[in-house]
């Protein structure tokens, strides 16, 4: 008996507003519904934040609901709330209500149900699971665990979930390790997005990750690990994982010193054209602060070779201290572009700057700041 264990897919996050992002998260989405049906599973297990929001655009609901046909009838999909696709104003309904009471094509477990049951192979599997349940409600958590009783000859339990373990900062977890209930083979968590199995009691825990980056915190342990789910194989006692990958776009946190910026850029230039996916670059800046304009003109040249390319940390610094000797009966605007010269900036960039000061509550001020960042002249 094998089990799909997936978890924080986000159908319909759009990352830096970018088509090409959003269609990402949707093909890896298919990418395991493919595996699902490529290895005949017996089920898919989704714990929780299956859609970025809980009032999804018709775009992932279509992908969610494209996929999940393909599978109607033959291997069902156990799915959890996680906090992003839960409610949050009164009256609003989970979205996976629509896919399991109007359309049949999930199971929703929310923890006030017997669970889910699957036989096979004289084999009796129990699915269990809780929606999210945040912080403040904690004590409802602890209700609901406690009245969950493992029945099968294999038992599963389904959370989204902090743990103090894993976020032990205040209002960030609502569960330590120890409060969970025994007796299950297997603990599928949501809400983490980096992957990880670890033993717990004569079970394990599993957290199936995000199968795409979704924050930038997550590129470490995509380098180390992957991104994907588990294949749970429940035939014996002795429960056996195994990865499931997923081919995403790739991200990379590079730094480039600006004393060597032209040498550094075209190193990446020849690194990255190399890709098959063009991909995302997180970009940390050392060295000594250069004018803005000159640094976003030089680094243009890395669209050809990525998606998309952005200054994610300025650790530039202005050199020694300087001591800039202002003119004489100098007026506001005459001490700001003397200034803004003697640390590198040129006549018409200083000219732009104050331009933008002077106008900052004027409605011309986007178009000016465009200008001066390169982007519209």
């Amino acid at each position: 008996m094998q089990i799909l264990h997936i978890s924080d897919t986000h159908l319909g996050a759009r990352k830096y507003n970018l088509d090409s992002r959003e269609e990402d998260i949707y093909e890896t989405f298919t990418q395991l519904i493919d595996y699902a049906i490529k290895e005949h599973v017996d089920a898919i297990i989704h714990t929780g934040d299956l859609f970025d929001t809980y009032h999804p655009q018709m775009s992932a609901m279509k992908v969610a609901i494209d996929n999940l046909k393909r599978i109607q009838g033959k291997i069902p999909f156990i799915s959890i709330a996680g906090d992003h696709d839960t409610p949050k104003r009164r009256g609003a309904i989970y979205p996976q209500r629509i896919l399991a009471e109007s359309l049949n094509l999930l199971v929703f477990l929310t923890g006030d149900e017997k669970g889910y049951e699957i036989n096979k192979d004289n084999i009796r599997l129990r699915i269990y699971g809780i929606k999210h349940i945040p912080t403040v409600a904690r004590e409802t958590l602890l209700k609901k665990l406690s009245s969950i009783k493992p029945e099968g000859d294999r038992n599963i339990l389904m959370l989204h979930q902090g743990l103090r373990s894993k976020l032990p900062y205040e209002g960030a977890w609502q569960l330590e390790e120890g409060e969970l209930p025994k007796g299950f083979n297997y603990y599928a968590f949501g809400h983490f997005h980096s992957r990880s199995i670890e033993n717990l009691g004569d079970g394990k825990l599993g957290i199936a990750g995000s199968p795409e980056i979704i924050r930038d915190d997550e590129i470490e342990a995509w380098e180390k690990d992957g991104k994907g789910g588990y294949l749970i194989d429940l035939s014996k006692k002795e429960i056996e994982i195994q990865k499931v990958n997923t081919d995403i776009r790739p991200q990379k946190i590079v730094t480039i010193n600006t004393k060597n910026l032209d040498n550094e850029i075209n190193n990446l230039m020849r690194i990255f054209s190399k890709y098959k996916k063009k991909p995302i670059l997180h970009i940390i800046l050392e060295g000594e602060a250069v004018s803005k304009s000159l640094l976003f003109k030089k680094l243009s040249i890395l669209e050809s070779v990525t998606e998309f390319y952005r200054i994610a940390k300025d650790n530039t610094t202005y050199g020694e201290e300087k001591n800039v000797e202002l003119p004489k009966d100098s007026t506001i605007s005459q001490i700001i572009m003397t200034y803004l010269k003697n640390f590198g900036y040129t006549e018409e960039e200083s000219k732009l700057i104050l331009e933008i000061i002077n106008n900052y509550d004027s409605d011309d001020i986007y178009t000016i700041i465009k200008k001066f960042a390169g982007v519209e002249y």
